[in-house]
């Protein structure tokens, strides 16, 4: 089994405070090399975002209270395997990560029409828009 990754970026509870690390567990990173390596490459996406959020929204999950997801605008992300491709406008990543600050879902979303940095619906789908950052 991979060993778990960290990655620092905003923290949520004190956005302008010392960052914060999110883990990206060992066996998630495991299952994505064995089995989507699409998704295992784009844990370079999962870094960038992490690394230079530009939204973060509270209240992602319903059967578990808390969670955050992490959105951003990497350079380029795959798409096949061997196939690296700028990061189309239309499209934003989400990085979900649970109360415990864990990884467990990444992909690329729809952006909204209101705010191209946000995903589609995400008024409804988050309990609240937590941080934009500064301009």
């Amino acid at each position: 089994m991979a060993d778990d990754f960290s990655v620092k970026t905003v923290n949520p509870f004190d956005p302008e405070g010392d960052r914060v690390e999110v883990v990206i567990p060992g066996d998630l990173i495991t299952r994505q090399y064995k089995y989507s390596s699409v998704d295992w490459h784009n844990l370079r996406a999962v870094k960038f975002v992490l690394e230079n959020p530009l939204r973060i929204f509270k209240g992602v999950r319903d059967y578990e209270t808390g969670g955050y997801c992490y959105v951003g605008r990497p350079p380029e992300w795959h798409i096949r395997e061997k196939v690296v491709v700028p990061f189309p406008k239309r499209l934003v990543y989400a990085v979900y990560v649970n109360p415990n600050m864990r990884l467990y879902e990444h992909r690329a979303e729809k952006a909204a029409a209101d705010d191209p940095l946000c995903p589609v619906d995400w008024a409804d789908r988050y309990g609240a828009l937590l941080w934009t950052p500064r301009s």
